[in-house]
């Protein structure tokens, strides 16, 4: 698998409903808190990233985290895991109707600010 990149949250949503994968979702978090639902987001596979590290093709970022020198935005940052992505939206599931996509938004910068899901 490779690095895949959503150009808004409505896309990762819908990736990370049809994936049994559980890597990280990076993003620059600024831009998250400003405009969710606009931002760019990269699911960056563990051992890709350790391919990348081993052939000098990485960078650190502001968090000493590695991540592809070929990411346009080098502020990007590990933000949530796919499987919390997806329980988050599970969890807004069953506390009512379907969720929209603002709806997600605010579940998940909550489950992110806080370690807990938003009831």
């Amino acid at each position: 698998m490779s690095i895949q990149t959503f150009d808004s949250l409505e896309a990762l949503v819908h990736a990370v409903g049809q994936t049994e994968i559980n890597e990280w979702v990076f993003a620059n978090l600024e831009r998250v808190q400003s405009n969710p639902l606009n931002s760019t987001y990269y699911i960056i596979p563990e051992e890709e990233l350790w391919e990348l590290e081993d052939a000098g093709l990485t960078v650190t970022n502001h968090r000493d985290e590695s991540i592809p020198a070929s990411l346009p935005d080098h502020h990007v940052q590990s933000w949530l895991e796919v499987a919390t992505v997806q329980d988050v939206i599970e969890v807004l599931r069953h506390s009512g109707s379907e969720p929209d996509i603002e709806r997600i938004a605010q579940g998940l910068r909550y489950y992110h600010e806080y370690d807990a899901f938003m009831e």
